[in-house]
């Protein structure tokens, strides 16, 4: 078995989860260098050659940085790929053509498909993005049967000791952008205030008004229960209820799914309803009920990256 490649933006979310990952070696990240260019003749250039064939990596440069070429170059046929939350057709052909050919290469979703493609019919990009060699793997259920794609769980890293024993000032906690959803967080704030919880809403609507990764598990470290509202057409779990279970919080979702998951405990995790938000008071007077490390240990980004390595081996 050969290394394990992850293609992937170095944001501070990806590093929160995998910086230890790579440090012990068990990954090997390259930077994404997938992105269009800028320069309009560029783009059209790219379109028109770029993902059709076999390009040398001296024509190939035109369109993406050489050094990224060179790391591709290093991956070799008893290696496994996975391209991590980026999809374009044109770099995806580029990866096709220039990779070894028996490269098990994966593509991993980690939001809807159909937001992703703004309302088109995902059908025909994601039949050519499988053409290409790439196994399509989702976080959400649905997804995987509708698109015929793998399904594989979220997931999360266990918190350091120091992060567990902060001290609780926060109620309840939301971060998220808008989406279709503000105006129903705002009345599940004005409620809970109401009823004399403090309350931590980040809702940007500007990208000045963003916080890190590294800054959400903070927050996430100093409440009692986090909010999970779920945007239309989405039935796999977001990180939160990852964060929520890992930090030993309480939970409350708009999504019914959850239920069907091992963690699931109806001291822990409230699914919330148009007319239920009283019961929110009952909820949050009940004792947690602390789940297993053994049960956490399968959402845990090791677990999430073994799913890879194990497809790899038995399609050899």
């Amino acid at each position: 078995m050969g290394k394990l490649y992850i293609i992937a933006y170095r944001h501070s979310s990806f590093m929160q989860l995998f910086g230890e990952e790579e440090k012990k070696g068990n990954i090997v990240v390259i930077e994404n260098g997938l992105a269009a260019p800028k320069n309009f003749f560029l783009q059209i250039t790219r379109f028109l050659f770029a993902g059709k064939c076999y390009l040398p990596i001296w024509i190939l440069q035109i369109w993406f940085k050489r050094s990224f070429l060179l790391q591709l170059k290093n991956i070799k046929e008893d290696d496994t790929l996975v391209l991590f939350e980026s999809i374009n057709l044109r770099a995806t052909g580029m990866l096709y053509h220039l990779l070894p050919k028996k490269l098990v290469k994966y593509n991993w979703f980690g939001n809807p498909i159909y937001p992703l493609f703004k309302g088109k019919d995902p059908r025909p990009c994601l039949n050519k993005i499988k053409d290409f060699g790439f196994q399509l793997v989702t976080f959400d259920p649905h997804d995987a049967v509708r698109y015929g794609m793998s399904y594989h769980n979220q997931f999360l890293r266990f918190p350091k000791p120091e992060e567990l024993t902060c001290k609780v000032g926060i109620d309840f906690f939301f971060v998220g952008i808008p989406k279709d959803r503000e105006s129903y967080l705002l009345k599940i704030k004005s409620f809970l205030e109401g009823k004399g919880y403090k309350c931590c809403f980040i809702i940007p609507h500007s990208s000045d008004e963003f916080i890190s990764y590294e800054e959400n598990l903070k927050y996430v470290a100093r409440s009692r229960c986090l909010i999970d509202i779920y945007q239309c057409g989405q039935s796999g779990i977001t990180r939160r209820p990852m964060e929520a279970l890992f930090y030993n919080k309480k939970l409350i979702t708009n999504n019914p799914e959850i239920r069907n998951f091992d963690f699931f405990h109806p001291n822990n995790i409230f699914i919330l309803e148009q007319e239920n938000l009283e019961e929110i008071l009952a909820f949050m007077e009940k004792p947690m009920y602390m789940q297993p490390d053994s049960l956490k240990a399968k959402y845990d980004v090791g677990s999430w990256l073994s799913f890879y390595k194990e497809k790899a081996n038995s399609s050899l």
